[in-house]
């Protein structure tokens, strides 16, 4: 058993070196890739957490000596070393270390997860501040900028508190909703400030009829290919593209500045067919993406060019890899004699898929690694938390 773990604990190693260099490189940025921990979901076939895992410690390897240490000597596990990188502040991981290797992971986690790494806070209370702004009202500004939308906020620190805490919770709704747990998507505050204007809009549209109208956003067509919103600039043509992909839009086609037509609101993919896609798909198709609920259709062939709304023609895609996608991250494309089925290149042609893991001919085998240790494993002994400490290491302490 020991040598089994300890063969594993140095493959482990040399899959977070690796991971390092790609962090370090930035390598794992290709079409639709929205992290490292995608790439090692799409590529290594580990489950998003084990990504998370190698992903903290290969990043943390340089501040974390010790860690880094250990980790190649084989005497930590992965699960040992993710905790480790997750809860130790730079200079008291070789302390921890030395715990480490003796605990388990469970106890490992209850030793760290609430220890006090600070040092002896100063006591000594701030000068106040005479030209404090702390009474004055909540500001706020917002502009459109180079096709970008800015928000500026500032407020009280009631005021803000009553703000962090709406948006947290629409943080965690959203987590909720989207299965991010199993994902492993990273829900951000950023995404939390759309989902509250979202369900704002949603809730205030259906308290008074007419509501609805008066809060629609109208897309401008000429005839010409270009495209605006109402009262705003230009829209480029991917934005066009994505919302005359799927949605519910009401196209007001103008020719010379002069109204056309006024068309009626309308969803482009009927609802039958987006079930059957959605069926058919069983989540955004990107590779290594796991999100399977607010999909939305993308035409194959766009609707704008002529596309069909068919089940032949349409793919289910999250809104990230559905955005990527129209700004041009990678391209997609039927896979020949297989209907249902797309093949995803980035924007330079190169498919997005794991390698072939056939040797090329003539191709001599690597040479023969030295065994790797045993691995001792943790003593099992009942730990008392209220017997832990970690002290700082001084500078040189770390012996190479």
């Amino acid at each position: 058993m020991s040598l089994i773990c300890g063969r594993l604990n140095a493959a482990h190693a040399d899959l977070i070196d690796l991971v390092a260099d790609l962090v370090r490189t930035e390598s794992w940025a290709i079409g639709g890739i929205r992290s490292p921990e995608h790439w090692l979901t799409c590529f290594a076939g580990v489950s998003p957490a084990t990504a998370r895992d190698l992903v903290r410690i290969a990043t943390r390897s340089a501040e974390l000596p010790a860690l880094s240490r250990e980790v190649h000597s084989g005497r930590l596990s992965l699960g040992q070393a993710a905790v480790v990188a997750a809860h130790t502040p730079v200079g008291h991981d070789l302390a921890v270390v030395d715990l480490a290797v003796h605990a388990t992971v469970p106890q490992l986690r209850r030793a760290l997860v609430k220890y006090d790494f600070s040092d002896q806070p100063d006591t000594t209370p701030p000068a106040p501040d005479q030209f404090s702004v702390a009474a004055q009202p909540a500001e706020l500004s917002m502009h459109y900028d180079h096709d970008r939308f800015h928000l500026t906020y500032s407020a009280p620190a009631d005021i803000g508190a009553l703000v962090e805490q709406a948006l947290i919770e629409a943080k965690d709704a959203l987590f909720l909703a989207t299965d991010s747990k199993e994902q492993g998507r990273r829900v951000r505050l950023a995404d939390a400030m759309a989902h509250l204007a979202t369900r704002s809009l949603q809730a205030g549209t259906t308290e008074i009829a007419g509501r609805a109208d008066k809060f629609r956003i109208y897309l401008h067509l000429d005839t010409s290919g270009q495209g605006w919103l109402t009262t705003r600039g230009a829209l480029p043509p991917h934005l066009m593209r994505k919302w005359t992909c799927d949605g519910t839009v009401q196209p007001v086609w103008e020719t010379g500045g002069t109204t056309v037509n006024v068309g009626r609101a309308h969803r482009i993919v009927p609802r039958r067919t987006r079930r059957l896609v959605e069926d058919r798909d069983r989540g955004c198709a990107y590779p290594g993406c796991a999100a399977i609920h607010h999909l939305e259709c993308h035409h194959i062939t766009h609707w704008a060019d002529g596309g069909p709304t068919n089940i032949a023609n349409l793919i289910s895609l999250c809104p990230h890899h559905h955005d990527r996608h129209h700004a041009g991250d990678f391209t997609i494309r039927p896979s020949d004699g297989r209907p249902g089925r797309f093949r995803f290149a980035t924007r330079h042609g190169h498919p997005i898929e794991p390698a072939a893991a056939t040797a090329p001919p003539g191709t001599t085998p690597p040479p023969v690694q030295p065994a790797p240790p045993r691995y001792t494993g943790p003593t099992n002994e009942i730990l008392h938390l209220d017997q832990v400490r970690f002290r700082r290491r001084s500078s040189g302490q770390l012996r190479q």
